[in-house]
Protein backbone atom coordinates (compact mmCIF):
# COMPACT_ATOMS: atom_id res chain seq x y z
CA UNK A 1 0.00 0.00 0.00
CA UNK A 2 1.47 3.50 -0.99
CA UNK A 3 1.54 6.42 1.28
CA UNK A 4 -1.62 8.20 -0.83
CA UNK A 5 -3.67 4.96 -0.30
CA UNK A 6 -2.46 4.96 3.39
CA UNK A 7 -3.38 8.44 4.24
CA UNK A 8 -7.31 7.90 2.12
CA UNK A 9 -7.43 4.81 4.39
CA UNK A 10 -6.67 6.84 7.60
CA UNK A 11 -9.25 9.45 5.89
CA UNK A 12 -11.92 6.79 5.87
CA UNK A 13 -11.55 5.58 9.16
CA UNK A 14 -11.62 9.47 10.52
CA UNK A 15 -14.84 10.57 8.60
CA UNK A 16 -16.51 6.85 9.79
CA UNK A 17 -15.21 8.05 13.95
CA UNK A 18 -16.45 11.97 13.77
CA UNK A 19 -19.68 10.80 11.68
CA UNK A 20 -20.17 8.21 15.27
CA UNK A 21 -21.79 10.81 17.26
CA UNK A 22 -24.29 13.52 17.11
CA UNK A 23 -23.04 15.54 20.27
CA UNK A 24 -21.94 18.51 18.40
CA UNK A 25 -19.09 19.29 21.05
CA UNK A 26 -17.74 15.80 20.59
CA UNK A 27 -18.21 16.44 16.90
CA UNK A 28 -15.93 19.04 16.71
CA UNK A 29 -12.86 18.07 19.62
CA UNK A 30 -12.72 14.82 16.81
CA UNK A 31 -12.75 17.11 14.06
CA UNK A 32 -9.25 19.13 14.99
CA UNK A 33 -7.82 16.33 17.20
CA UNK A 34 -8.05 14.06 13.53
CA UNK A 35 -6.54 17.08 11.70
CA UNK A 36 -4.18 17.87 13.89
CA UNK A 37 -2.52 13.94 14.10
CA UNK A 38 -3.39 13.99 10.12
CA UNK A 39 -1.59 17.00 9.09
CA UNK A 40 1.11 16.63 11.98
CA UNK A 41 -0.08 19.91 12.98
CA UNK A 42 1.12 22.11 15.98
CA UNK A 43 -2.38 23.60 16.50
CA UNK A 44 -5.61 23.23 14.88
CA UNK A 45 -8.56 25.54 14.90
CA UNK A 46 -12.38 25.01 13.79
CA UNK A 47 -14.24 28.28 13.62
CA UNK A 48 -17.89 28.40 12.87
CA UNK A 49 -20.09 31.50 11.00
CA UNK A 50 -21.93 33.76 13.19
CA UNK A 51 -24.36 35.07 10.42
CA UNK A 52 -26.09 37.33 12.68
CA UNK A 53 -22.40 39.17 14.07
CA UNK A 54 -20.82 38.55 11.03
CA UNK A 55 -17.94 36.98 12.69
CA UNK A 56 -16.10 33.61 12.40
CA UNK A 57 -16.11 32.24 16.12
CA UNK A 58 -13.49 29.71 17.58
CA UNK A 59 -15.54 26.36 18.53
CA UNK A 60 -12.63 23.54 18.84
CA UNK A 61 -9.06 23.67 18.88
CA UNK A 62 -6.55 20.86 19.65
CA UNK A 63 -2.88 21.75 21.25
CA UNK A 64 -3.54 25.64 21.16
CA UNK A 65 -2.60 27.68 24.65
CA UNK A 66 -4.80 29.91 26.75
CA UNK A 67 -3.59 32.67 25.42
CA UNK A 68 -4.42 31.47 21.85
CA UNK A 69 -7.88 30.51 22.78
CA UNK A 70 -8.23 34.30 24.39
CA UNK A 71 -8.62 35.83 20.72
CA UNK A 72 -11.53 37.41 19.92
CA UNK A 73 -14.12 36.53 17.33
CA UNK A 74 -12.90 37.45 13.60
CA UNK A 75 -14.86 39.84 11.27
CA UNK A 76 -15.62 37.43 8.08
CA UNK A 77 -14.70 40.54 5.88
CA UNK A 78 -11.94 41.70 7.62
CA UNK A 79 -10.06 38.59 8.59
CA UNK A 80 -7.45 35.70 6.27
CA UNK A 81 -9.18 33.37 7.46
CA UNK A 82 -12.64 35.56 6.34
CA UNK A 83 -11.17 34.91 2.64
CA UNK A 84 -11.51 31.48 3.03
CA UNK A 85 -15.03 32.18 3.19
CA UNK A 86 -15.22 34.60 0.61
CA UNK A 87 -12.95 32.90 -1.91
CA UNK A 88 -14.37 29.27 -0.68
CA UNK A 89 -10.71 28.34 -1.50
CA UNK A 90 -8.15 27.12 0.70
CA UNK A 91 -5.21 30.07 2.06
CA UNK A 92 -1.66 28.57 2.69
CA UNK A 93 0.79 31.06 4.54
CA UNK A 94 4.35 29.65 4.37
CA UNK A 95 5.29 31.51 7.41
CA UNK A 96 2.97 34.01 9.43
CA UNK A 97 5.20 34.89 11.81
CA UNK A 98 6.28 37.35 8.45
CA UNK A 99 3.45 37.64 6.78
CA UNK A 100 2.08 41.26 6.98
CA UNK A 101 -1.52 40.66 6.74
CA UNK A 102 -1.58 38.16 9.73
CA UNK A 103 -2.87 40.06 12.83
CA UNK A 104 -1.03 38.17 15.42
CA UNK A 105 2.09 37.46 14.30
CA UNK A 106 3.56 38.47 17.55
CA UNK A 107 1.67 35.83 19.23
CA UNK A 108 1.97 33.29 16.60
CA UNK A 109 6.03 33.58 17.64
CA UNK A 110 5.56 32.97 21.20
CA UNK A 111 3.40 30.12 20.44
CA UNK A 112 5.85 28.49 17.80
CA UNK A 113 3.52 28.74 15.23
CA UNK A 114 4.82 28.79 11.38
CA UNK A 115 2.98 27.78 8.27
CA UNK A 116 -0.86 28.20 8.39
CA UNK A 117 -2.91 26.07 5.44
CA UNK A 118 -6.67 27.35 6.02
CA UNK A 119 -9.44 25.47 4.13
CA UNK A 120 -13.47 25.72 4.03
CA UNK A 121 -15.70 23.51 5.68
CA UNK A 122 -18.33 23.28 2.97
CA UNK A 123 -21.07 21.29 2.99
CA UNK A 124 -23.59 20.88 -0.37
CA UNK A 125 -25.34 24.08 -0.12
CA UNK A 126 -22.81 26.39 1.80
CA UNK A 127 -19.78 27.11 3.83
CA UNK A 128 -19.83 27.10 7.64
CA UNK A 129 -16.99 28.13 8.51
CA UNK A 130 -13.28 27.08 8.39
CA UNK A 131 -10.22 24.18 9.43
CA UNK A 132 -6.79 25.71 10.05
CA UNK A 133 -4.09 23.73 10.76
CA UNK A 134 -0.50 25.32 12.15
CA UNK A 135 2.93 23.93 11.91
CA UNK A 136 5.87 24.29 14.67
CA UNK A 137 8.37 24.24 11.46
CA UNK A 138 8.27 25.66 7.80
CA UNK A 139 6.68 23.76 5.57
CA UNK A 140 5.55 23.11 2.25
CA UNK A 141 1.95 21.97 1.74
CA UNK A 142 1.55 20.16 -1.72
CA UNK A 143 -1.92 19.67 -3.75
CA UNK A 144 -1.95 16.23 -1.96
CA UNK A 145 -1.65 17.68 1.63
CA UNK A 146 -4.78 20.47 0.78
CA UNK A 147 -6.56 17.85 -0.98
CA UNK A 148 -6.57 15.71 1.88
CA UNK A 149 -7.15 18.31 4.78
CA UNK A 150 -10.13 19.66 2.27
CA UNK A 151 -11.89 16.23 2.04
CA UNK A 152 -11.60 16.25 5.79
CA UNK A 153 -13.33 19.43 6.35
CA UNK A 154 -15.70 18.66 3.83
CA UNK A 155 -16.58 15.36 5.79
CA UNK A 156 -16.37 17.25 9.13
CA UNK A 157 -18.78 19.54 7.64
CA UNK A 158 -21.25 17.06 6.97
CA UNK A 159 -20.76 15.73 10.49
CA UNK A 160 -20.98 18.94 11.92
CA UNK A 161 -24.12 20.08 10.37
CA UNK A 162 -26.00 16.39 11.23
CA UNK A 163 -25.07 17.13 14.28
CA UNK A 164 -26.68 20.92 14.83
CA UNK A 165 -29.72 19.51 13.51
CA UNK A 166 -30.04 16.36 16.63
CA UNK A 167 -29.33 19.03 18.51
CA UNK A 168 -32.10 21.61 17.18
CA UNK A 169 -34.20 18.81 16.91
CA UNK A 170 -33.75 17.63 20.75
CA UNK A 171 -34.02 21.28 21.72
CA UNK A 172 -37.49 22.06 19.53
CA UNK A 173 -38.73 18.34 21.45
CA UNK A 174 -38.03 19.85 25.28
CA UNK A 175 -39.30 23.14 24.09
CA UNK A 176 -42.47 21.23 23.08
CA UNK A 177 -42.65 19.07 25.92
CA UNK A 178 -41.72 22.20 28.40
CA UNK A 179 -44.89 24.47 26.09
CA UNK A 180 -47.35 21.07 26.95
CA UNK A 181 -46.23 21.63 30.80
CA UNK A 182 -46.92 25.09 30.73
CA UNK A 183 -50.27 25.03 28.94
CA UNK A 184 -52.03 22.02 31.31
CA UNK A 185 -50.26 23.83 34.62
CA UNK A 186 -51.32 27.70 33.27
CA UNK A 187 -54.88 26.53 32.72
CA UNK A 188 -55.13 25.29 35.98
CA UNK A 189 -53.16 27.65 37.74
CA UNK A 190 -55.16 30.56 35.90
CA UNK A 191 -58.59 29.73 37.45
CA UNK A 192 -57.13 29.24 40.98
CA UNK A 193 -55.40 32.79 40.41
CA UNK A 194 -58.45 34.08 39.50
CA UNK A 195 -60.62 32.20 42.37
CA UNK A 196 -58.06 34.54 44.30
CA UNK A 197 -58.64 38.04 43.09
CA UNK A 198 -62.08 38.34 44.29
CA UNK A 199 -61.68 37.39 47.87
CA UNK A 200 -58.40 39.29 47.70
CA UNK A 201 -59.84 42.29 46.70
CA UNK A 202 -62.78 42.38 49.35
CA UNK A 203 -59.87 41.54 52.04
CA UNK A 204 -57.95 44.74 50.68
CA UNK A 205 -61.18 46.82 50.93
CA UNK A 206 -61.45 46.15 54.48
CA UNK A 207 -58.33 46.69 55.10
CA UNK A 208 -58.34 49.79 53.47
CA UNK A 209 -61.39 50.90 55.84
CA UNK A 210 -59.60 50.02 59.10
CA UNK A 211 -57.07 52.38 57.81
CA UNK A 212 -59.01 55.39 57.50
CA UNK A 213 -60.36 54.78 61.46
CA UNK A 214 -56.89 54.48 62.91
CA UNK A 215 -54.35 56.71 63.79
CA UNK A 216 -51.58 55.97 61.03
CA UNK A 217 -48.88 57.08 63.15
CA UNK A 218 -50.05 54.48 65.69
CA UNK A 219 -48.51 50.62 66.49
CA UNK A 220 -51.53 49.40 64.85
CA UNK A 221 -51.41 52.16 61.93
CA UNK A 222 -48.39 50.96 61.10
CA UNK A 223 -48.78 47.20 60.82
CA UNK A 224 -51.68 47.92 58.70
CA UNK A 225 -49.19 49.90 56.36
CA UNK A 226 -47.31 46.68 55.90
CA UNK A 227 -50.44 44.78 55.72
CA UNK A 228 -51.14 46.96 52.74
CA UNK A 229 -47.58 46.67 51.03
CA UNK A 230 -48.48 42.88 51.12
CA UNK A 231 -51.90 43.17 49.83
CA UNK A 232 -50.70 45.21 46.76
CA UNK A 233 -48.01 42.80 46.01
CA UNK A 234 -50.16 40.06 45.89
CA UNK A 235 -52.58 41.52 43.93
CA UNK A 236 -49.63 42.39 41.20
CA UNK A 237 -48.50 38.88 41.57
CA UNK A 238 -52.09 37.56 40.66
CA UNK A 239 -52.57 40.00 37.67
CA UNK A 240 -49.21 39.59 36.26
CA UNK A 241 -49.94 35.83 36.75
CA UNK A 242 -53.04 35.61 34.70
CA UNK A 243 -51.22 37.85 32.03
CA UNK A 244 -48.83 34.83 31.73
CA UNK A 245 -51.16 32.22 31.70
CA UNK A 246 -53.71 33.93 29.42
CA UNK A 247 -52.06 35.88 27.01
CA UNK A 248 -53.92 38.84 25.02
CA UNK A 249 -53.42 38.46 21.41
CA UNK A 250 -51.43 41.36 20.13
CA UNK A 251 -53.41 43.70 18.13
CA UNK A 252 -50.97 45.11 15.52
CA UNK A 253 -50.86 48.91 13.74
CA UNK A 254 -47.76 50.69 12.32
CA UNK A 255 -46.09 52.59 15.55
CA UNK A 256 -43.00 54.27 15.42
CA UNK A 257 -40.78 52.75 18.45
CA UNK A 258 -39.14 55.94 19.53
CA UNK A 259 -42.40 57.14 20.73
CA UNK A 260 -43.20 54.38 22.57
CA UNK A 261 -40.38 54.79 24.17
CA UNK A 262 -40.45 58.70 24.77
CA UNK A 263 -43.73 57.37 26.31
CA UNK A 264 -42.24 54.75 28.58
CA UNK A 265 -39.31 57.04 29.72
CA UNK A 266 -41.72 59.53 31.14
CA UNK A 267 -43.40 57.26 33.25
CA UNK A 268 -39.89 55.87 34.81
CA UNK A 269 -38.53 59.45 34.68
CA UNK A 270 -39.28 60.13 38.81
CA UNK A 271 -37.82 56.32 39.66
CA UNK A 272 -34.97 57.32 37.93
CA UNK A 273 -34.59 60.97 39.55
CA UNK A 274 -34.99 59.27 42.78
CA UNK A 275 -32.39 56.98 42.25
CA UNK A 276 -30.08 59.37 40.53
CA UNK A 277 -29.83 57.78 37.44
CA UNK A 278 -28.96 59.09 34.42
CA UNK A 279 -31.23 58.95 31.27
CA UNK A 280 -29.27 59.15 28.00
CA UNK A 281 -30.91 58.28 24.20
CA UNK A 282 -29.59 57.94 20.71
CA UNK A 283 -32.16 57.35 18.72
CA UNK A 284 -31.63 57.48 14.60
CA UNK A 285 -33.00 59.65 12.52
CA UNK A 286 -35.92 58.66 9.91
CA UNK A 287 -36.71 55.34 11.75
CA UNK A 288 -39.19 53.23 10.23
CA UNK A 289 -42.46 52.82 11.54
CA UNK A 290 -42.64 49.08 12.49
CA UNK A 291 -45.98 46.38 12.81
CA UNK A 292 -46.61 46.43 16.37
CA UNK A 293 -48.56 46.28 19.07
CA UNK A 294 -48.23 49.77 20.75
CA UNK A 295 -49.42 48.62 24.28
CA UNK A 296 -47.20 45.24 24.56
CA UNK A 297 -44.04 46.62 23.39
CA UNK A 298 -44.42 49.53 25.86
CA UNK A 299 -45.10 46.79 28.50
CA UNK A 300 -41.85 45.19 27.51
CA UNK A 301 -39.87 48.57 27.72
CA UNK A 302 -41.28 49.25 30.88
CA UNK A 303 -40.26 45.80 32.26
CA UNK A 304 -36.74 46.10 30.79
CA UNK A 305 -36.37 50.09 32.19
CA UNK A 306 -37.17 49.41 35.81
CA UNK A 307 -34.88 46.60 35.53
CA UNK A 308 -32.01 48.46 34.64
CA UNK A 309 -33.08 50.97 37.03
CA UNK A 310 -33.62 48.47 39.89
CA UNK A 311 -29.46 47.01 38.70
CA UNK A 312 -28.16 50.71 39.41
CA UNK A 313 -28.83 51.14 43.59
CA UNK A 314 -26.50 53.87 43.85
CA UNK A 315 -27.41 55.73 40.43
CA UNK A 316 -25.18 55.46 37.71
CA UNK A 317 -25.86 55.80 33.57
CA UNK A 318 -29.02 53.85 31.77
CA UNK A 319 -28.40 54.63 27.84
CA UNK A 320 -30.93 53.27 25.39
CA UNK A 321 -30.62 53.07 21.88
CA UNK A 322 -32.67 52.61 18.57
CA UNK A 323 -31.52 52.14 15.20
CA UNK A 324 -32.56 50.13 12.29
CA UNK A 325 -30.17 47.15 11.11
CA UNK A 326 -31.26 45.35 7.96
CA UNK A 327 -34.95 44.52 7.99
CA UNK A 328 -35.06 45.09 11.32
CA UNK A 329 -35.60 48.21 13.90
CA UNK A 330 -33.17 47.64 17.01
CA UNK A 331 -33.65 48.94 21.03
CA UNK A 332 -30.80 48.64 23.20
CA UNK A 333 -31.27 49.33 26.57
CA UNK A 334 -27.32 49.33 28.69
CA UNK A 335 -26.97 49.40 32.43
CA UNK A 336 -23.89 50.35 34.88
CA UNK A 337 -25.17 47.93 37.21
CA UNK A 338 -23.10 44.98 38.90
CA UNK A 339 -23.77 43.14 35.85
CA UNK A 340 -25.04 39.34 35.75
CA UNK A 341 -23.73 35.97 36.79
CA UNK A 342 -23.42 33.38 34.33
CA UNK A 343 -25.61 31.00 36.43
CA UNK A 344 -28.31 33.28 36.97
CA UNK A 345 -28.16 34.67 33.34
CA UNK A 346 -29.11 31.04 32.01
CA UNK A 347 -32.75 30.93 33.96
CA UNK A 348 -33.47 34.68 33.35
CA UNK A 349 -36.29 34.14 31.21
CA UNK A 350 -37.78 31.13 32.92
CA UNK A 351 -41.10 32.20 34.44
CA UNK A 352 -41.01 32.64 38.43
CA UNK A 353 -37.17 32.89 38.53
CA UNK A 354 -36.23 36.09 39.95
CA UNK A 355 -32.98 37.10 42.45
CA UNK A 356 -35.21 40.38 43.48
CA UNK A 357 -36.76 40.77 46.91
CA UNK A 358 -40.59 41.04 46.43
CA UNK A 359 -39.64 40.41 42.56
CA UNK A 360 -42.31 37.97 40.58
CA UNK A 361 -40.19 36.67 37.97
CA UNK A 362 -42.51 37.03 35.51
CA UNK A 363 -41.44 40.44 34.57
CA UNK A 364 -38.97 39.09 32.07
CA UNK A 365 -40.64 36.09 30.42
CA UNK A 366 -43.69 38.20 29.74
CA UNK A 367 -41.19 40.62 27.95
CA UNK A 368 -39.75 37.54 25.50
CA UNK A 369 -43.39 36.28 24.84
CA UNK A 370 -44.60 39.27 24.17
CA UNK A 371 -41.16 39.94 21.68
CA UNK A 372 -41.54 36.22 20.36
CA UNK A 373 -44.87 36.80 19.63
CA UNK A 374 -44.11 40.30 17.41
CA UNK A 375 -41.67 37.82 15.67
CA UNK A 376 -38.58 39.54 16.88
CA UNK A 377 -35.75 38.10 19.50
CA UNK A 378 -34.73 39.63 22.46
CA UNK A 379 -31.09 39.25 23.71
CA UNK A 380 -29.26 39.78 27.12
CA UNK A 381 -25.38 40.52 27.52
CA UNK A 382 -23.81 41.05 30.82
CA UNK A 383 -20.78 41.67 31.82
CA UNK A 384 -19.68 41.52 35.89
CA UNK A 385 -18.53 45.29 36.65
CA UNK A 386 -19.03 46.60 33.88
CA UNK A 387 -23.15 46.21 33.29
CA UNK A 388 -25.99 44.76 31.34
CA UNK A 389 -27.75 45.15 27.72
CA UNK A 390 -30.65 44.08 26.64
CA UNK A 391 -31.28 44.02 22.90
CA UNK A 392 -34.78 43.74 21.27
CA UNK A 393 -35.05 43.19 17.81
CA UNK A 394 -38.45 43.48 15.73
CA UNK A 395 -38.92 43.12 12.17
CA UNK A 396 -40.15 45.97 10.13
Amino acid sequence: MNASQERLETLFAIASDISSTLQLEEVLQRVVAHASRLMDARVCSLLLIDKEAGTLRPAATHGASAAYLAQPDREVTASLTGEVIQTGRPLYIPDVRQETRYPVSELARREGLCTLLSVPLRTKTAIIGVLNVYTAEPRRFDENDIRLLTLLASQSAIAIENARLHRDEMEARERLRQSEKLAALGKLSAGFAHELRNPLNTVSMLVYAMAQEIDPHGPLGADLQVVQGELRRMTLLIEQFLEFARPKPPHFQRHRLEEILQETLLLIGPEARARRVAIYTEIEKDLPRVWVDGAQIKQVYLNLLLNALQAMPHGGKLTVRIHASGGSVLTAITDEGGGIPQDVRANLFQPFFTTKSGGTGLGLSISQRIIEGHNGQIRLFSQAGVGTTVVVRLPR
